[in-house]
């Protein structure tokens, strides 16, 4: 869908984690038993955690497990079949409750006709807003971006620039929650280091970060919160720490090492390895091949 239309419509639409642990801190938004299924097949299955608020959350999972479709449901790009989601206090289908987000999709594109600069001042008008010039000149100059970029048209932009220059929109947005959908997806060394820089500026400042991810090296630097989910369903939600210290290397023959995984995406994947022999052994008959 085109960007402008994600945009405005996210800008101008509205139980404890298992087996993981509710966040002490308020929420600023607050997933609740939330199930979704398409075409009879589900894709969300009682999915239940708190992003804290000023602070960054990161749900990680492998390709396919529904880490999108939590995003366009908070969104309201696409409707729960079951459960509720909170943004603050109020529901997120209330539109006065999505004005506090700002999106930002795995791929930007803008209108390509339009510069970078007349791109920008688009997104600000569908705020109501004027473009600060002074903030986008700081905040480009932030993320590596020439002044000349910003005159070049939007078509001409690699997709590291696009999606800088969405980084930007959502920075002049000054919206209190930021979501991104695998913001460093595709980025070269360079972007990914600007882009990360620009991230952890936002939490510092008091921006609240939902994002997902696939890629875990970039996450201990960016998250104080991770939500791993798996098959639809959360498989842990915690700090980054906790999720290395509870998960484990697992040795050739399979028995548990005995020192914590040695960084996150070891413990992720045994994470998910859990998952799946916790499946295995609940329906034992799943994945085996019939008897002759």
């Amino acid at each position: 869908m085109h960007a402008g239309r994600f945009y405005h419509r996210a800008m101008n639409s509205a139980s404890e984690p298992r087996p993981g642990r509710a966040p002490s801190c308020a929420a600023a938004i607050r997933y609740c038993a939330v199930a979704k299924r398409y075409r009879g097949r589900s894709v969300l299955r009682n999915v239940s955690f708190a992003v804290p608020a000023n602070s960054s959350t990161a749900i990680v999972g492998l390709n396919g497990v529904g880490k999108s479709t939590l995003l366009r449901c908070l969104l309201d790009f696409t409707r729960p079949d079951e459960g509720q989601i909170l943004i603050g206090s109020r529901d997120h289908g209330d539109i006065r409750a999505r004005t506090q987000l700002a999106w930002l999709p795995e791929r930007f594109v803008p209108p390509s006709h339009l510069t970078a600069r007349e791109c920008l001042r688009w997104l600000a008008g569908l705020r109501g807003c004027d473009l600060d010039t002074e903030q986008l000149a700081a905040t480009a100059e932030r993320l590596g971006l020439a002044n000349g970029v910003l005159d070049r048209r939007v078509g001409e932009l690699s997709k590291g620039m696009s999606q800088k220059l969405g980084l930007i929109s959502i920075s002049l947005s000054q919206c209190p929650i930021w979501v991104l959908d695998e913001p460093m997806s595709g980025l070269d060394p360079q972007a990914r280091r600007d882009v990360s820089v620009l991230l952890d500026g936002a939490r510092r400042s008091g921006r609240t970060l939902l994002f997902t991810s696939h890629e875990l090296r970039d996450l201990p630097a960016l998250c104080d919160h991770v939500v791993v989910l798996h098959e639809g369903e959360v498989r842990f939600a915690g700090t980054p720490a906790e999720l290395g210290a509870r998960y484990f290397d697992a040795s050739a023959d399979g028995a548990a090492a005995s020192k914590p995984a040695p960084d996150l995406e070891a413990a992720f994947l045994a994470c998910v390895r859990q998952a799946h022999e916790n499946v295995g052994a609940m329906r034992p008959d799943v994945d085996k091949e019939p008897a002759p």
